[in-house]
């Protein structure tokens, strides 16, 4: 069982961490695929490669490893246990969900993924609080995201932490979360 407190690492991606990403991101895609699910299928074609490691390279992806002792020095060659991205600025899908806005002390969140040998283990519910904390320390006050409005169990997941649902746009639901300061 992972001791999430003691043994994660979570640190801004670098471009070298963009490969790593891109195949976590396509291995849960495919879990989701074997599962019924459509969500992230777009990512198996290889058309966001690219994107995805534009991303990365400009700062926006977190990467979370887990670390070999409480040091948090990373093991040998770690595999990420997960990734997300969190922007400040509207990226084109944003736009296309949410419409241009003054995006001004808030946070977009996209592509949460833990991998799957760490599924089930509350690796997400704990990330989900690190990005909350972290987006403040930040001096955020909001942070978005979109979900396909058909997956019951992510709407739950991100409901019982506290975001709430303001719309359903193209197929999505448009949850978001603010700092009570």
């Amino acid at each position: 069982m992972l001791n999430l407190n003691q043994y994660l690492l979570i640190d801004k991606a670098t471009p070298g961490d963009g490969p790593q990403i891109v195949e976590l991101l396509k291995s849960r895609a495919i879990d989701l695929q074997r599962k019924g699910s459509k969500q992230w299928g777009f990512l198996l074609t290889g058309q966001e490669d690219e994107e995805i490691l534009e991303l990365v390279a400009k700062g926006s992806f977190y990467k979370v490893n887990v670390t070999s002792n409480h040091l948090n020095q990373a093991a040998p060659a770690p595999q990420a246990a997960a990734t997300f991205m969190l922007s400040d600025t509207q990226e084109e899908w944003d736009v296309h969900l949410w419409g241009q806005e003054d995006a001004q002390g808030t946070v977009y969140l996209h592509k949460l993924a833990v991998a799957l040998e760490y599924k089930g283990e509350g690796l997400g519910d704990y990330l989900v609080g690190w990005i909350k904390q972290h987006v403040e320390e930040l001096g955020y006050d909001k942070i978005r995201l979109d979900c396909v409005a058909g997956s019951e169990k992510l709407r739950e997941f991100y409901e019982t932490h506290e975001f709430k649902l303001l719309d359903i746009v193209d197929a999505h639901c448009l949850y978001e979360w603010e700092a009570k300061r």
